[in-house]
Order: structure tokens, then sequence, then C-alpha cells
């Protein structure tokens, strides 16, 4: 009885896994980790023909088996000068590759199920064309290296849980000029980036009103029941109270202010949090957490051991984020 395609194509697909990995392997040994601002030497840069490089190949050994067997001189001209230029286009594919300064320029932590993006900013003392980032399977968008000789781009990598994502290896590519040749090199940054748990559903009851005790009452801030007037905008400021209509007037971004009897910080504490198991509870603290945030309240979060204590802003919540993402996983290596 014949073999399916899917009973030939697991056994091909694992054995592709494995050489791919004894493969990364030996460039991991080869070249070590890369910390830092990595400049990509030429011992570095792998070079191979594509698909279309080998059907330009064969055309080409064709035509001069052509020209010699009909003793044509103008064909065998026209496939030496083939030749020469397939030739010049592998020499360009390596030299787009070598030289190049790839540095880590950033993360931007995601919820989980959402794709984690590891940036990196590219540089070079000549122009280069087609840069392409890869990692995980995965490709970003071909970006070049203009006038301005730096360009950044991200790759993104896939999320399931919270806690942290690696990225081990990237891999930098090029087809340029021809797509006759591709020219590629792995870089080993070893960066890592925070998961958030994903919030919960929203539910109609929305976070306890537990407050820190004590708290004080200084007559300014969330309660928006009279309008105080306008500030110049920072950072952090929720956007529900950006007055949107006199920045869509031509005027500076600006935040409305209100006076009234200020709520109590919020103290969201794990404990408090309903939920099955832990994960759920941590969902059900990041939900609380981003909904105080969107309506400018000050909060905080409590876990067994740690404390993030009241505030607000941008930078807070992605503070206290940050503190349940990594609650309850294992200490970083030093």
């Amino acid at each position: 009885m014949p073999a399916t395609p899917s009973a030939v194509g697991g056994p091909l697909r694992a054995l592709r896994r494995a050489g791919s990995e004894r493969i990364a392997a030996w460039s991991r040994r080869r070249h070590g980790p890369d910390r830092g601002t990595v400049t990509i030497t030429r011992r570095r840069v792998y070079i191979l023909p594509t698909g279309l490089g080998l059907a330009y190949a064969a055309m080409l050994f064709a035509m001069l088996l052509a020209g010699l067997n009909y003793g044509n001189n103008l064909a065998l001209a026209l496939t030496f000068l083939l030749a020469a230029a397939g030739w010049v286009a592998m020499h360009q594919c390596h030299h787009n590759l070598a030289g190049l300064q790839i540095s880590p320029a950033g993360t931007r932590a995601p919820f989980a199920g959402d794709d984690a993006e590891f940036a990196f900013a590219l540089a070079a003392h000549s122009s280069r064309e087609d840069l392409v980032l890869r990692a995980d399977g995965r490709a970003a968008a071909a970006v070049s290296l203009g006038a301005a000789l730096s360009a950044t781009a991200a790759v993104s990598v896939p999320t399931t849980r919270r806690g942290r994502v690696r990225l081990v290896r990237l891999r930098v590519e090029s087809s340029f000029p021809l797509g006759l040749f591709t020219a590629w090199t792995w870089t080993h940054p070893e960066l890592e980036c925070l998961v958030y748990p994903r919030p919960a559903a929203r539910d109609r009851e929305g976070p306890p009103p537990a407050a820190e005790p004590g708290a004080a009452h200084d007559g300014r801030a969330s309660g928006e029941e009279d309008f105080a007037g306008l500030r110049a905008f920072r950072s952090g400021d929720p956007p529900r109270r950006i007055a949107w209509k006199a920045w869509a007037r031509g005027g500076e971004l600006v935040v409305k202010e209100y006076v009234g009897s200020a709520r109590a910080p919020i103290l969201f504490d794990l404990a408090a949090a309903p939920g099955r198991d832990l994960e759920a509870r941590l969902a059900r603290l990041a939900r609380w957490v981003v909904d105080a945030e969107e309506r400018g309240d000050r909060y905080g979060v409590r876990l067994p051991g740690s404390e993030v204590g009241a505030g607000a802003g941008l930078a807070h919540r992605n503070r206290c984020l940050a503190r349940l993402a990594s609650f309850g996983l294992p200490a970083e290596p030093p």
C-alpha cells in the first residue's frame, strides 16, 4: 500500500527540524552569545543560491552547451555576460550584510496570547537594501538603510501565558539585488520580555471598593464633579481626560482637571480576587488594574510578600502588571 503524503511529510518535517536545531547549536557554539551592539563580520555571513538562482544557473549551462555546440560566439558572449552579472550579484548580496551593526532597541510587553515585540536598531557605514529580520519562523517587514544609514525593525514572538518570553536567536537575511542568492547571519541576543497576565472579562460588579485605611481626601483628582481648568499634558495622563476638541482645533495637547471630593486610593489584594486558581485570580487583578487606570483612579496591588503602593499613570499601570506577571515565577539567574 503506497504511503500517504501526510505519512511521508511527518518524518521529513521532523528531520528538517532536527537539522535546524543542530545548525542552530553549531552557530551558537561558533559565535557565542551576542550582548549589546554586534557588528556582522564577513565570516559570520552565509550565502546560498535561491530557487531562482538555481534556475538561472541551469539556464546559463544550457546556453553554454548550445553556444559551444553551434559555435555561436554571440550566444557564448551573452552567456558569459549573464554569468558575470550573477557573480556580481552574489558578491553584492554578501556585502549587503557584511559590516552591518545590530543592537537591541527595546521590547514591548504584551498581554498573554498577544505577540511580544523585540525591536532592533540597524546601522551601517553605507546604504543597505531589503534587510529582513526573522525569529521563530516569523519575518518582519523588509527595511533599507538609505541616506540616514540607520533603521529600526521589530520581530514578534508568540506568547501563550504570563511570565517571561526569551528571544534566543535572530536571523537577518537579504536577497538583494536580484534574488539569485540569499545571504543570512545569526545573532544570539538572549533578550527577555515580560508577558502580562491577560485581563479577565469585565463583570458587572467591577473591582471591590476597598481603600487604603486612613486615605486622605485632598479635594482634587478623580471625582469629576466640577471642572477646574486645563493643564499641559503629562506622560501617563488618562486618554479620557485629554481635551481632544481643543487639540483638533490646532492647539496644544492639554488635559482637563476637575475639583471634587477625591476617592481614596484602591488597593487590589490577591487574597480578595475571585477565581478557581492562581492564574484566574491574577487575571482578575489585571482587569481591575486596567479598569482603574482607564477611570483615572489611584490604585495599587498587594501580593503575598510584596506590594505596589497607590499611584496612577501608564508607568504605574505597567509596574503593577509586571508585578503580577512575575509573581510566583522562579527568580532570574544572576
